[in-house]
């Protein structure tokens, strides 16, 4: 009987899995960088990270891109790989689990442009310094 307590016990303790949608080629939710850590880390040549961080903003026309937040106001803009798949338009404020190449480059102005339109933001000169995140998968946490 005591060892029968102590398992449910032990049970009641454990924390529940996160749950989360895939979206893109399939990724393991372990091992992923906070959005800080990342920020430490990317330069400008192209560089396979994972990355844990909040969403701030998605294309609200196609899902077909979206922006993470961070401490240190970064642009970290991703994309999908070969515009093969997009993401919901309603998980702003959401916990994502990214993994792909990323650097940090300098937009052509009429892409800089385009984004702005896109998040209906009026475009500014700072928004071509980016760090561009191309994502193979995205998991959503859901919950």
């Amino acid at each position: 009987m005591k060892y029968f307590v102590i398992v449910l016990i032990a049970i009641a303790c454990t924390a529940p899995a996160e749950k989360f949608s895939s979206h893109g080629a399939e990724i393991t939710s372990n091992d992923a960088l906070n959005t800080d850590s990342f920020l430490s880390k990317v330069n400008d040549e192209d560089q396979v990270f994972k990355v844990r961080g909040t969403i701030e903003e998605v294309c609200q026309m196609k899902g077909c891109w979206m922006t993470l937040k961070n401490d240190k106001g970064a642009n970290i803009r991703v994309t999908f790989k070969d515009y093969g798949f997009f993401v919901p338009k309603d998980i702003s404020g959401s916990e994502v689990i990214i993994e792909g190449l990323a650097k940090k480059e300098v937009l052509e102005e009429d892409v800089a442009r385009h984004y702005a339109e896109d998040g209906g933001k009026e475009y500014d000169e700072s928004m071509r310094n980016s760090i561009t995140f191309v994502a193979s998968g995205v998991l959503v946490k859901e919950g």
